[in-house]
């Protein structure tokens, strides 16, 4: 990195600050500005409280119903950006006023310069929220559009003082030998977040589309994008090392210190990361699979290098799992290669029973509930001859992993309804009891109470 600075130049720059700010022409136009947008608000809201008296509903206005009315999509601008409008307005008049009468007014252009900004940052904020997910993109805005605005006001602002690219330059430390600046401080902290939260909108913007118009299935379009954010993720942390002029010596002295520290305290946490890249790129699992896993049925929601979150059937409850469980234990997986399951039900019936019609019975319900596929065919087995019944088995397809249970109890309700239509028992299970001898040590029993023994 060349054009170093030194740190007195930060000294000089604050000097500057402080200096420009005292003089009179700087109050004045920093005091309009401040009473344009003061009453800019105030008159905002009593333009809102007249139109309110009309449109009593104003403040329930969503943007769904703004999809459907335009007149709602009007009102809901008219609140959204009336604030702005009017401060545009004022600012622009004291401008005119400062011009006429020749005094200095170059702090309004600044600020008009950011107001504009400003209103068409609302509007392009009304567009999303009438196209996508408002919580999301409400997410969005407090953790993206927000910050990065600011970052163009603190710009402008510095702009007017200094320039900043020798304030970028401006030597913090030196870190072996090499000199850490304000702009490589700046770079590594709020550029990484910033490139990180991009590739988040990213995946999000790209999962939308190609779950609406691809035929891929979601698990694995989830996948390829996860991928995608960690290889961009990692591009750009290298890029930041570029542009930082990271020593070499520096980056093996973080490098060693980070192997003692996984060999000792981030040995599970690096075997979970590797695990995660396993799992990613071979495929084994991905978002909205249903798995089994220690003995409970879970379907996956999400997937990344650390661990994976599943969400249980039994109680919805969320369960994160280290990515490395899944490869330290069984784990069955039930939508690996298709979402086709198959599940069985017994059932018995008494030995008076013919076992083929039985078997045509079985066969019939099966083929006709609606959500049991028909190619591949249900099936029915006589399985056995048990103790007191003869023992038989139907199993079928299902193409959703998730209704087994539900097609199971529907199947075995319209099985006891036909059986009973048709006269076949379901018997109870018998035992007889054939009393050979008699005891004589029971002879000491009064009579009544050997007659009533079986």
């Amino acid at each position: 990195m060349s054009n170093e600075v030194d740190l007195s130049f930060l000294i000089n720059q604050i000097d500057k600050l402080i200096i420009f700010l005292e003089r009179p022409p700087v109050q004045i136009q920093l005091l309009m500005i401040a009473i344009s947008i003061f009453g800019s608000k105030l008159f905002s809201q009593w333009v809102l409280l007249r139109i309110k008296k009309k449109f009593p509903h104003l403040n329930r206005l969503t943007w769904r119903k703004a999809k459907r009315y335009p007149r709602v999509l009007g009102l809901i601008l008219i609140r959204y950006l009336l604030t702005s409008v009017f401060c545009l307005i004022f600012l622009k008049l004291f401008q005119y006023l400062f011009f006429e009468q020749n005094w200095t007014a170059g702090i309004f252009k600044t600020a008009l310069e950011i107001l504009w900004v400003y209103f068409f940052y609302r509007v392009f904020l009304m567009v999303l929220y009438n196209i996508f997910w408002i919580p999301r993109i409400n997410q969005y805005r407090a953790q993206f559009f927000a910050p990065l605005f600011f970052l163009f006001v603190g710009k402008k602002i510095i702009a007017l003082i200094s320039d900043t690219q020798p304030l970028s330059q401006v030597v913090i430390v030196k870190l072996f030998g090499s000199p850490i600046t304000i702009g490589a401080i700046f770079i590594s902290t709020v550029g990484l977040y910033l490139w990180i939260k991009t590739v988040d909108i990213l995946q999000h913007f790209l999962l939308k589309c190609l779950s609406a118009g691809s035929d891929m299935e979601p698990g694995a379009v989830q996948a390829s994008l996860i991928l995608l954010r960690y290889f961009l993720m990692a591009l750009g942390i290298v890029f930041i090392f570029g542009y930082v002029g990271f020593n070499p010596t520096a980056f093996a002295a973080i490098t060693g210190g980070l192997s003692v520290g996984i060999g000792f305290g981030l040995k599970e946490v690096f075997s979970n990361f590797i695990s995660g890249i396993v799992l990613l790129f071979e495929g084994t699992l991905k978002p909205g699979d249903i798995i089994e896993i220690g003995g409970e049925s879970s379907e996956v929601k999400k997937l990344s290098f650390r661990s994976t979150t599943v969400r249980v059937f039994k109680d919805n409850s969320e369960k994160i799992i280290p990515n490395q469980n899944f490869f330290t234990q069984d784990f069955t997986t039930f939508t690996g290669s298709n979402r086709l399951v198959r599940r069985s039900l017994k059932v018995s019936t008494s030995y008076d029973c013919d076992p083929q019609k039985v078997i045509n019975l079985l066969l019939q319900i099966a083929a006709q509930h609606p959500r049991i596929l028909q190619e591949p065919p249900p099936l029915a087995f006589f399985v056995n001859f048990g103790d007191s019944s003869l023992n038989f088995e139907i199993s079928f397809w299902l193409d959703d992993p998730l209704i087994g249970k539900t097609v199971a109890s529907e199947i075995g309700c319209k099985i006891w309804k036909t059986f009973a239509e048709s006269k076949i028992e379901i018997p109870y299970p018998q035992r007889d009891l054939h009393i050979r001898s008699w005891d004589d040590s029971l002879n000491f029993l009064p009579q009544n109470s050997k007659s009533s023994t079986p």
